[in-house]
C-alpha cells in the first residue's frame, strides 16, 4: 500500500468518525470575499445590522479556515508519526555515534520508498499549515471589529 493510500485510509476513518458524531462542516459563503475586501468607505456607511450580518459571515468563515487547518494538521501529525515508525529502528545504521539525528533520519528515509512518499505528504502538509496559520485569527479580529461597530451604531 502506498503512502497516499495509507493517508486516504486514515482520512476516511477521521471523516467517518466526524460523521458519526454529527459534526457539521461549514462551507464558505460566496459573499465572504466581498466582506473581506470592504473599503473603508463601505465600512463607514454600513448600518448596524449589516455590520452584524457581515461579522457573522466572517465568524463562520473563520471556523471554516480552522477546520481546514485542523485537517492539514492531522495529516502533518500522521505523516510525522508514520515516518518515525518506519525509520526509528534503522537510525543506528546511519552515521556514527556523534552524527546529528537529522543526518540519520533523512538517510533512513531515503532508503525506504514508502518513507519517501510519506515525507512528500508531510512537506505538502507543512506548507499548507504554514499558509493557514494565523489566518483564522485575523479573520476573527475583522469580525470582532464589525461586531463592535454594530454595537456602537
Amino acid at each position: 500500500m502506498s503512502g497516499e493510500e495509507r493517508l486516504n485510509e486514515f482520512k476516511q476513518a477521521i471523516e467517518e468518525w466526524l460523521s458519526s458524531k454529527n459534526v457539521i462542516s461549514i462551507e464558505p459563503n460566496s459573499e465572504v470575499e466581498e466582506t473581506l475586501n470592504l473599503s473603508r468607505l463601505a465600512i463607514s456607511k454600513a448600518s448596524s445590522s449589516e455590520c452584524a450580518v457581515r461579522a457573522y459571515e466572517l465568524y463562520a468563515y473563520s471556523e471554516y479556515i480552522n477546520h481546514i487547518l485542523n485537517k492539514e494538521q492531522y495529516i502533518l501529525d500522521w505523516a510525522e508519526n508514520a515516518l518515525w515508525y518506519i525509520v526509528a529502528d534503522k537510525l543506528q545504521q546511519y552515521g556514527g555515534k556523534f552524527a546529528k539525528w537529522q543526518e540519520k533520519y533523512y538517510s533512513a528515509v531515503k532508503e525506504n520508498p514508502l518513507a519517501v512518499q510519506i515525507l512528500k505528504i508531510k512537506q505538502h502538509a507543512t506548507a499548507r499549515v504554514t499558509l493557514l496559520s494565523g489566518k483564522a485569527d485575523k479573520i476573527q479580529k475583522m469580525a470582532d471589529i464589525l461586531q463592535n461597530l454594530s454595537k456602537r451604531r
